[in-house]
């Protein structure tokens, strides 16, 4: 599938939950269908599904909660509407490296100076589930991303971590649309290679092979 056709497969998974939450189907505080549900239900696929919702929950419509599930934000429901607005631009995958070049590669020099052993110990066991995933493309997709975010996470700031949340979704987008199995490897490399550096605390190089690797992994 092209990234052109995902992002319309993804458009129409989010009218038809906006849909359920205008209507009234689905109420401030009520939890939606689980992404096996909606997949099922829409016969579309479960990136599909969950890029619609990661983009809800960037834009306060949607929340979730950690084994708990996904719920519609108690907030007036004339909110939504602007900031569905807001979920499709055309923001191109140019755009959207320099903007992940911009924020990880300086995540990755706040990361080096406020690594934790757990946090260092999470990165790895995404780095070695990424490895173990290589011929599955989605479970790879989702450590790659889990990786990722750990660094974020790691830097201690909310707004870098919220900023990044807002785009996951095109993110997830990009990587199903030019990531093919002959490229994991590669990335396998990279993810090896920044790890490395902010076990050593070398913020500076960690974000060198940051931009190294999101430049490669934007490549066709």
């Amino acid at each position: 599938m092209s990234s052109s056709e995902h992002k319309n497969v993804t458009e129409d998974v989010v009218d038809y939950l906006k849909q359920k939450i205008m209507d009234g189907t689905w109420k401030p505080g009520d939890k939606i269908s689980s992404e096996n549900e909606l997949t099922a239900c829409l016969s579309v696929s479960r990136a599909s599904v969950r890029y619609a919702i990661q983009h809800l929950i960037a834009v306060g419509v949607l929340e979730s909660f950690q084994g708990k599930g996904t719920f519609v934000k108690t907030k007036p429901i004339s909110d939504i509407e602007q900031k569905l607005k807001t979920l499709y631009n055309n923001t191109s995958v140019e755009q959207l490296v320099e903007f992940r070049i911009i924020i990880e590669g300086e995540s990755c020099r706040l990361a080096a100076q406020r690594m934790t052993e757990d946090a260092l110990n999470r990165m790895k066991i995404h780095l070695v589930n990424m490895m173990n995933s290589i011929s599955d493309r989605e479970a790879f997709i989702n450590e790659d991303i889990a990786f990722h975010k750990e660094i974020l996470k790691t830097t201690g700031n909310d707004l870098i971590v919220r900023s990044m949340e807002y785009i996951m979704g095109q993110i997830e987008s990009q990587h199903h649309a030019f990531n093919t199995e002959d490229k994991f490897s590669t990335a396998v490399e990279w993810h090896r290679k920044i790890l490395l550096e902010l076990e050593k605390g070398n913020g500076r190089e960690a974000a060198r092979c940051m931009k190294k690797h999101l430049l490669d992994s934007a490549k066709v």
